[in-house]
């Protein structure tokens, strides 16, 4: 299945029914009959919503009708992000269950770092807690307020990022600032554009983003010739080093803090730190996709640019681009069904070599790139000659952060083969759910076979690397 992350602004403008190109992009979703694509949803879209869910009852009712539009068009899928290991992992969530539990939990919005056993009724724990606060208030926080005050005014409200702080220059005051940030970060926007708004100013950075060019190699450019003396790529990488203390740091991190840093320095600028936040997270989470969709200039342009940069495959477009991407993707040129078989032909008649090379036993091998996916999923054909027989291998080439795949790809895949093969020699037909999952996670999966004549058809699980694997073995007739 061809994986597609549309952005909120997307599944925003699909309730617009009558109106090009969201009447179109509708109808390739609703006519998803042969199951060529998933569209997961993140977190990210549900923080979308939250924004505005507490404003009014109509708000709420609004939300509410949305998050029945995602889980239509998701099915229920959705790119759950482990908080611990910032990973990305499937799974299969009731987007309105999992909205329910997000805004239940009003944990930071209550939290009150003096008193946050309030609610809790035992003596010890509060005065044990009151010892702690008072400890804090004893510590230094670590910053320089002298330095802090005598910051040059062209970045304007910097100085009032630490407003406790200037009431006493303690740790304690530090965290009370911190969680203030937390709580809301909008307060941070105008903050935020007045550093900025220097840092473009002060570096002579063109204001206007499409003469860059390359972004990185133009920032780089512009920061090397800085007193800092490093590029701009290394700039951010120092200063997440700094900030993990040299351990090694998360993708997510990694990766926010390059889309973040392209707007820090005037590239396609946000204007709202929530939104900077949030279409950073959206583009993180379409990076584990094939096309990422968004309809937001800032987001297109700083999406495509670190995609770039870290050679990341999804395909970004716009909601008018989405059609002819798919389309590029999926051939429509034949009016029958071709078989498998048919396929394998074609692909080895006219497809594109990649390498030719030989393996670690000499044997010649040649790679083949697939324009049209096999079964709407492998794009890649590896065939290896070996001395009695010759093996092709299909299998997905991942050029983003994708690592896994969902149930539903993995069962339409086999149920597609299987159409087209019938039974397999052990007399398993369509994929087996629970059973089969249990036996793919216990790595007691046995796939399917298919012998006919001198060539066997087999689905495999490669644990190491490839996931999914179709393997069309042609045995030498001669022995």
């Amino acid at each position: 299945m061809i994986r597609v992350y549309l952005d909120w602004n997307i599944f925003g403008n699909l309730k617009r029914e009558n109106d090009e190109p969201f009447k179109s992009i509708l109808t390739i979703i609703r006519n998803n009959n042969n199951n060529k694509l998933l569209f997961p949803y993140s977190p990210a879209h549900l923080q979308d919503l939250q924004r505005g869910f507490n404003k009014s009852e109509k708000a709420k009712l609004k939300t509410y009708a949305d998050l029945n539009l995602l889980q239509e068009i998701s099915k229920c899928h959705c790119l759950y992000i482990d908080n611990k290991e910032k990973d990305v992992t499937p799974q299969i969530f009731n987007p309105t269950e999992y909205f329910n539990q997000l805004v239940e939990d009003t944990t930071l919005e209550t939290f009150d770092i003096d008193n946050p056993f309030k609610n809790v009724e035992n003596d010890a724990v509060s005065k044990l807690w009151s010892s702690y606060i008072d400890t804090m208030k004893g510590l230094p926080s670590g910053i320089n307020l002298e330095q802090m005050n005598n910051i040059p005014d062209t970045f304007g409200k910097v100085k009032d990022i630490f407003q406790n702080l200037q009431n006493g220059n303690n740790f304690h005051n530090l965290l009370k600032d911190v969680f203030r940030f937390m709580k809301d970060p909008s307060i941070y926007s105008s903050i935020y554009k007045s550093i900025r708004k220097a840092s473009v100013d002060n570096l002579k950075i063109n204001t206007n983003s499409k003469e860059w060019g390359n972004a990185f190699d133009y920032l780089d450019k512009i920061i090397a010739k800085t007193k800092l003396n490093k590029t701009f790529r290394e700039l951010i990488d120092e200063n997440l080093k700094t900030k993990n203390k040299d351990k090694s740091f998360l993708r997510f991190d990694y990766f926010i803090n390059y889309y973040i840093s392209l707007d820090t320095f005037g590239y396609y600028k946000d204007k709202e730190i929530p939104n900077l936040i949030g279409d950073a997270t959206h583009a993180f989470y379409g990076a584990h996709c094939d096309i990422f969709v968004t309809e937001d200039n800032n987001t297109y342009y700083k999406t495509k640019a670190v995609y770039e940069n870290f050679n990341i495959s999804t395909a970004v477009c716009k909601a008018s681009e989405f059609q002819s991407v798919f389309y590029s993707l999926n051939d429509l040129s034949s009016n029958s069904p071709q078989t498998i078989s048919d396929r394998i032909v074609e692909i080895i008649r006219y497809s594109f070599i990649l390498l030719q090379s030989i393996d670690d036993e000499f044997n010649p091998v040649a790679v083949y790139k697939i324009q049209y996916p096999v079964v709407d999923f492998f794009n890649r054909m590896q065939i290896s000659y070996f001395k009695e027989e010759t093996a092709l291998f299909f299998y997905k080439k991942k050029d983003n952060y994708s690592n896994f795949m969902f149930w539903t790809e993995i069962e339409n895949i086999v149920n597609k083969v299987v159409l087209d093969f019938g039974i397999d020699d052990n007399l398993k037909l369509e994929f087996n759910g629970e059973k089969e999952k249990m036996e793919i996670n216990d790595k007691k999966w046995d796939g399917r076979i298919w012998k006919r004549n001198q060539i066997n058809f087999e689905i495999i699980y490669n644990y190491d690397d490839f996931g999914l694997i179709l393997r069309v073995t042609l045995f030498d007739v001669k022995n």
